[in-house]
């Protein structure tokens, strides 16, 4: 007898082995919904099809049709793909425009070359329509046209990339145009053929609209709600991983080292890369999701605020959003570096390693750590009620915005609900409130006021580690005289390291405070909308004329293209603004801007050659060649009917498909695409025989067969170009079967091709796609490979430069900042507003591209290197650095906003102290140019694989502590510890120091990477009792930097 409990456990299991493992998949709704979406319109254009009078228009050219609905990307959401389906009519109804023009001088060229002409055993490409024999000067008329549209579109594919799959819509339908114009005798024959194309295409664009409008209807504005609430369920994550981190750190090592065999030593991975704790990973992780949601919600945006919709919020209310969002994610992000300083830490005093010289400093000894762990542990301990209780606060802030913006269902609670309509005091009754109530905002202030007060808790917790007696009162009467014992450096714990414990205290406090003011004016932005009825009516939203005029404008242009500002708009009668060289175009070290007539002529003139010898030429060459390789087999007359019976045009189909300007080729990306088609081969087969050849069944495989495809698609987007290659060999396999199942084999023959049953044309297939891979594969490799590990390092020097740039704005902006040149920030053309948006859109786009770089890398690992091995571990290095400074530089803005009066904490905020300070700080200067060009150095020593300068030096730490000290020996002084600027001082410290840092990782790997011009030599003694002799025994007064120049003199004096 079966133990039904027993039996209940195994039901029990199997269930939660299927839910762990889609769970693991991320199927989620929304996915779901875009893999059907992807999966219909191919499915419907085949079902159409078995319709008599659809099968009677379209003929032999009906298997188009599922191949155009796929190109169509219905699953886009709606502004989106509005915009793309424009994109397609445009391309498509050129592109018949201009088959039409090759098809006349096709048979111009026949007519005027022979006088008779004769049936061709090519066949006819559609019904009604008669093909003659070959004619060499009509094939050489279409060989040069399809040469000369192919060059032109990939280059416009390569230049503007929003016009990628419309471009291929294009060269689908000039390949099969041009393969069949030179066997036209009459003009009015090829009309009828292009017309038959051209149905066919926009029949399988109105199967995709359809589809888009109807099925699952998604709009941008959708789109952007839920990454929304992605990015504020982020947040909330990343906060409760901090308090598990915090919580961890109260009475474990937080210094990075996880347990391993031997306690005295790092656990690595297998690449060498640091191992973290549970806690610091999560927040790593989470981190990570922030930063990526920001750069996708930033790219989406632009589309959602173009968008007309019935709903609550406008455009502006969207923009206004995002912005708190910043707002809310710089100082979390900061927070999240105190995992990063505390290994920097450890770093710094050689901690990461075994140290067994009795001779090491005692503060590299593993008892110096314990003892700085035991001293964190305690200052947690001490701060642990005041920081969960933030924590907790901000969390529900955020849970409160999700309300007010119906991005989240309130829970219905009536109890709570009917409490606190009958209290209305809200600081009488605070554990009344709650997210989403009126009064939550007051709370919160209350809350986070409360929280900076007890700053004095965790200063009394560092004060009494440190042996310094404060009165009760201190932080009340700061003149009050202290005794603090003396810290002297000599000692391993001497000053520089209580000051280091210290700033890092308060940075995290001023973190949590910043963060907690940023969500408490979210918050207040939640209520003012809610309370401007905003969020209780939905309207018609429609985008304004000057919207539609920039989408416009914007569809036509590069989508990383800067337009020229106009400086006169920022001039007012009273003010002239001197805008700097990167507000204008770039110059042109070969020529000096045109002053005359001729001069400007001959800039245009000069418009064609940089137009030739740009990379999106090369890729359009590159494409149009290999094109070629296989189109010439159809224009010569002994392989003209072989192309015609073996469907070769689809090999030239797969070359437009595959190759691709922003990516390089590779063997493992070359053997993932031949894959792809191997399992499209045996999909076809399944999808036809599993429902025993019957027609239905085929469709309703067929549907799900690539709705499981575009599962990778969704999730891998690495690999698109691989599905899209196996849905359309899919789709194309079985379209051409159930056709010719419609039409009859003999009408099915009546183009040229040769009917194969499925067991044949599937292998078939396989063959002509694999053949036009690896043409492509070759012409990317041919005359010079375009590797994917020299896109990695091309993309990698890009972002370096965009990070030179990211940081010249933070440093003209905390200078506008000192010297009050900000200007009035509500107005749109003020120095401070053009500022600010050049760096969040800089901003934004690095936080793309840094993600990019990391997908790329992990990728790379499949790659089967020729030759040496793939330096992976510098390349990541050099990514994290760059994330590192780009955290670093944000937060050094985000603090410098304390120099600008209209930004004001609170009643503190014009205390003597803090102006002294602000005074001060503009004599110490918060950020430098030389920071700058070195990182533009550093991008374009990556980007053209030239070695680095020798002597190259970062910039010495900023020492804000000593110039100040120089300048007022009391303005840092422990009895002002307690004044609100005092922490954001201890925020710019621990930032520009941890800039420093990752800046000569940063050198340190670029130079493993690219070398350094350095021709200096040691001469060493090959007798066992002599000495070796090296410069800095032979000079002993000298630096460095001077042994090396004098070893440089002497390799010069060197006779030959």
């Amino acid at each position: 007898m079966v133990n039904p409990e027993k039996k209940s456990e195994e039901k029990g299991g199997i269930f939660a082995m299927i839910k762990k493992i889609w769970l693991k998949a991320g199927l989620d709704r929304h996915t779901i919904e875009l893999m059907i979406k992807a999966a219909i319109p191919p499915t419907i254009s085949v079902a159409i099809y078995q319709a008599t009078p659809v099968a009677d228009v379209y003929g032999t050219v009906g298997y188009l049709i599922p191949i155009v609905s796929i190109v169509g990307t219905s699953f886009l959401p709606r502004a989106k793909f509005i915009q793309t389906l424009i994109f397609h009519l445009l391309f498509v109804c050129v592109a018949a425009c201009l088959s039409l023009l090759m098809v006349y001088t096709a048979v111009k060229a026949r007519q005027n070359t022979e006088s008779t002409t004769k049936s061709s055993s090519v066949g006819s490409p559609v019904p009604g329509v008669q093909t003659f024999t070959y004619n060499s000067s009509a094939s050489a008329v279409s060989a040069i046209w399809l040469f000369f549209e192919i060059y032109l579109v990939n280059y416009v594919r390569a230049r503007l990339p929003q016009f990628t799959s419309p471009t291929i819509a294009y060269c689908i339908f000039i390949n099969v145009a041009a393969v069949y114009a030179p066997l036209f005798g009459t003009v009015a024959q090829g009309v009828s053929f292009v017309n038959h194309l051209l149905w066919a295409f926009l029949a399988g664009l109105a199967v995709t609209t359809g589809t888009a409008f109807l099925i699952f209807p998604t709009t941008s504005r959708q789109i952007v709600f839920k990454q929304m609430t992605g990015y504020i369920g982020a947040l909330r994550k990343t906060l409760r991983a901090h308090a598990a981190y915090f919580d961890s750190i109260e009475r474990n090592d937080m210094f990075g080292r996880t347990e391993t065999k031997d306690n005295r030593r790092e656990k690595r991975g297998k690449n060498g890369e640091k191992i973290y704790s549970p806690e610091a990973d999560a927040i790593k992780t989470a981190v990570r999701t922030i930063i990526e949601l920001h750069g996708n919600l930033h790219a989406d945006l632009v589309f959602a605020k173009r968008e007309a919709a019935v709903g609550y919020l406008g455009p502006d209310d969207l923009k206004e959003i995002f912005n708190r969002l910043r707002s809310v994610m710089i100082p979390v992000v900061g927070l999240s570096s105190i995992v990063d300083i505390f290994e920097r830490l450890s770093e710094f005093n050689k901690w990461n390693e075994p140290n067994d010289d009795p001779d090491a400093p005692a503060a590299h000894s593993d008892a110096a750590r314990k003892q700085v762990v035991h001293e964190w542990n305690d200052l947690m301990r001490a701060v642990h009620e005041p920081f969960a209780c933030m924590i907790e606060v901000m969390d529900e802030g955020l849970q409160h915005v999700l309300y007010r913006f119906r991005l989240a269902k309130r829970p219905r609670n009536p109890a709570n609900t009917a409490l606190v309509n009958a209290t209305q005091d809200v600081e009488a009754t605070p554990a009344a409130v709650n997210p989403g109530d009126d009064g939550f905002a007051d709370y919160l202030e209350k809350k986070t006021k409360e929280f900076n007060k007890g700053k004095q808790v965790a200063l009394r917790a560092w004060c009494e580690e440190k042996g310094i007696e404060l009165p009760p009162d201190f932080f009340e009467h700061p003149e009050m005289s202290v005794e603090i014992p003396e810290f002297t450096d000599t000692a391993w714990m001497g000053h520089g390291h209580h000051q280091r414990q210290l700033c890092i205290l308060l940075y995290m406090e001023h973190m949590l405070y910043s963060t907690g003011q940023a969500v408490l004016e979210f918050v207040r932005f939640a209520d003012e909308r809610a309370a401007s009825g905003k969020l209780s009516t939905r309207r018609l939203i429609i985008p304004g004329s000057k919207r539609l005029q920039k989408w416009l404008l914007s569809s036509f242009q590069a989508q990383d293209s800067q337009e020229d500002d106009n400086a006169a708009q920022i001039n007012s009668p009273n003010v002239t603004v001197n805008l700097g060289e990167a507000y204008r175009t770039r110059k042109d070290p070969e020529h000096l801007p045109a002053e005359t007539a001729m001069q400007k002529i001959g800039d245009r003139i000069r418009l064609i050659p940089a137009f030739l010898r740009s990379a999106e030429s090369t890729f359009g060459f590159r494409v149009s060649c290999a094109t070629m390789c296989i189109a010439i087999i159809a224009f010569l007359e002994p392989t003209q009917g072989f192309f015609a019976k073996q469907r070769l045009v689809w090999a030239m189909i797969m070359i437009t498909i595959s190759m691709t300007p922003t990516a390089g080729q590779s063997i493992s990306s070359f053997v993932a695409r031949v894959l792809g088609t191997i399992v499209a081969m045996v999909t076809s087969l399944l999808i036809w025989y599993i429902p025993d050849g019957k027609t239905p069944g085929i469709i309703v495989f067929m549907f799900l067969f690539i709705a499981a495809i575009f599962y990778i698609f969704f999730k891998y987007p690495r690999f698109i170009v691989m599905v899209m290659i196996c849905a359309i060999t899919i789709a194309l396999i079985i379209g051409y079967e159930l056709e010719a199942r419609k039409i009859g084999e003999e009408a099915a023959d009546s183009n040229g091709q040769d009917y194969y049953p499925i067991y044949l044309l599937a292998p078939y297939r396989l063959a002509t796609v694999v053949v036009g891979l690896f043409v492509a594969f070759f012409w990317t490799v041919f005359p010079y490979p375009i590797s994917e590990h020299s896109v990695l390092r091309q993309s990698l020097g890009a972002s370096l430069y965009l990070l030179a740039k990211y940081y010249s704005i933070v440093h003209e902006t905390v200078s506008a900042r000192i010297r009050g040149d900000e200007g009035d920030m509500t107005l749109k053309m003020s120095v401070g507003r053009r500022l600010e948006k050049e760096r969040h859109s800089v901003y934004s786009k690095q936080a793309l591209m840094l993600n990019k770089l990391r997908t790329y890398s992990a990728f790379l690992k499949w790659e089967v290197p020729l030759g040496g091995r793939f330096p992976q571990r510098h390349y990541d290095v050099i990514i994290v650095c760059m994330q590192n400074i780009v955290n670093y530089v944000s937060l050094v803005e985000y603090v410098s906003r304390m120099f600008t009066t209209s930004d004001s904490d609170g009643d503190n905020s014009d205390t003597v102290w803090l102006q002294d300070f602000k005074r001060l700080m503009t004599s110490a200067y918060l950020t430098t140019h030389e920071i700058t060009s070195l990182l533009a150095l550093l991008s374009a020593s990556i980007s053209n694989s030239q070695p680095l300068p020798p002597y190259l030096k970062t910039p010495r730490p900023y020492g804000f502590i000593e110039r100040l000290r120089e300048l007022d020996k009391d303005i840092l002084s422990l009895r002002h510890s307690n004044e609100p600027g005092y922490a954001a001082f201890s925020v710019l410290q621990v930032s520009t120091r941890c800039i420093i840092g990752d800046l000569e990782k940063l050198i340190k790997n670029v130079k493993a990477l690219v070398g350094e011009l350095d021709f200096s030599f040691q001469v060493v003694s090959t007798n066992n009792s002599a000495e070796s002799l090296s410069p800095s025994a032979s000079f002993p007064g000298m630096d460095k930097g001077d042994q090396k120049g004098e070893r440089l003199t002497a390799v010069s004096s060197i006779p030959s």
